[in-house]
C-alpha cells in the first residue's frame, strides 16, 4: 500500500502516531538478514519506515556535489542514511551535526572506506548543487573522503516518491507567506553490506557514538 494513503488524515496525525512509543514484536524471520542482535527497544511491526532486518529500498539519485548519480542498490558499502532539508532552522541541526560526526568517527575507527553515508533531501527546489555546498562547509562534511554524498531528487514528485514513499518518512510543506518550512520526522537508518536495515535511529539528535559502534559491529561481523 502506498505510504501517502495511510496518512490520508494528514501528516501531524502521521507524526504523532509515529513518534508515539512503538509496540509490536519483531519478526522471527528478520534476524536472518542482520548482524546485529535485535534493538532493544520495541519497534512496531508495521511502522511507516524500514526497521530491523527489512531491505532498504532502491533508487537512484543525483549528487550535485560529486556530479554523479548514486545507484543505491548497487553500493557494497555499510551505509547511514538519512533525509532533511539544508534550510531547516531546528531538527535538521542536531541532525546534521551528529551525521557529521560518524563520519568523523567512522574515519577514526578506520571504518571510512567501508562506509557511505548518504543525506537525502526533501527541497530540492532550495537544495540546489552550491546550496548543498553551504551546508557541507557549515556542519564541517569531508566530501573529499568520498564517502558522503548529498542526494538531491529532481522535483518535489520524487522527493515524496523516494523519502515519504520508499523511506516512509513524511513530510509536508507549511506556506508561510513568501517563504515556506516542513513539517517532517526525523529517521536515521544504518544498512548492512547486504542491503537490510540494522536499525532505524528515531529522533533529532541520534547519538553518534551509538552509530558508530553499530556500525563497527556490522562490518566487524559481515561476511
Amino acid at each position: 500500500m502506498n505510504r501517502r494513503r495511510a496518512l490520508t488524515v494528514g501528516v501531524t496525525t502521521g507524526l504523532t502516531a509515529v513518534a508515539g512509543c512503538l509496540t509490536g514484536m519483531l519478526d522471527d524471520e528478520s534476524s536472518e538478514h542482520a548482524v546485529l542482535a535485535p534493538p532493544e527497544e520495541d519497534i512496531q511491526s508495521e511502522s511507516l519506515y524500514p526497521t530491523y532486518g527489512d531491505p532498504f529500498p532502491a533508487f537512484e539519485l543525483e549528487d550535485p556535489i560529486g556530479e554523479t548519480t548514486v545507484d543505491v542498490s548497487a553500493l557494497e558499502d555499510a551505509l547511514v542514511v538519512t533525509a532533511f532539508f539544508a534550510s531547516c532552522p531546528d531538527e535538521c541541526v542536531p541532525l546534521m551535526n551528529s551525521i557529521s560526526q560518524v563520519q568523523t568517527n567512522a574515519a577514526e575507527r578506520g571504518l571510512g572506506d567501508e562506509t557511505r553515508i548518504l543525506a537525502i533531501t526533501f527541497d530540492p527546489e532550495r537544495d540546489t548543487g552550491d546550496a548543498l555546498q553551504d551546508h557541507s562547509d557549515t556542519f564541517g562534511i569531508n566530501y573529499e573522503a568520498d564517502n558522503w554524498h548529498y542526494l538531491r531528487p529532481e522535483d518535489h514528485e520524487m522527493a515524496q516518491s523516494v523519502v515519504y514513499d520508499d523511506l516512509g518518512i513524511p513530510f509536508e510543506r507549511e506556506e508561510l507567506g513568501d517563504e515556506y518550512d516542513f513539517m517532517h520526522i526525523t529517521v536515521t537508518f544504518l544498512v548492512n553490506p547486504n542491503g537490510y536495515v540494522e536499525r532505524a535511529y528515531r529522533g533529532d539528535d541520534p547519538d553518534p557514538v551509538r552509530i558508530t559502534d553499530d556500525l563497527e559491529q556490522v562490518l566487524d561481523g559481515h561476511e
